[in-house]
């Protein structure tokens, strides 16, 4: 792995953190981020800045790890960004639970 790939794992982590400490303050409430779009969007900043940083990712590194789902990530990156009005919220919230975790622990596993 290169130094810059490493840089950007760190940020894809620093971001998942920020996802967790926000889940944490609305106490993982599904019915909270969708009434508060403070949280809503806070969160959904966070999922376009790790789909962004993914694709700063070296084509080399996203080949050697093709068990994590990169142009997944980018794809709903790029659904928050451009065509925000199609955001499936369960969908999304179901991310934040369940597969934002999931790809931090992995991106720590490779550092």
């Amino acid at each position: 792995m290169n130094n810059r790939d490493r840089d950007v794992l760190d940020k894809i982590i620093r971001y998942c953190d920020d996802i967790a400490h926000l889940m944490n303050e609305y106490n993982y409430d599904y019915r909270e981020y969708v009434e508060q779009i403070s949280f809503q969007y806070s969160c959904n900043m966070c999922i376009i800045q790790i789909g962004e940083l993914v694709g700063r990712l070296s084509e080399d590194f996203r080949f050697e790890h093709d068990d994590i789902p990169w142009h997944a990530i980018k794809s709903m990156r790029n659904l928050h960004a451009h065509d925000y009005e199609r955001v499936d919220l369960e969908i999304v919230w179901d991310t934040l639970l369940n597969e934002i975790p999931e790809l931090k622990e992995k991106l720590k596993q490779m550092l």
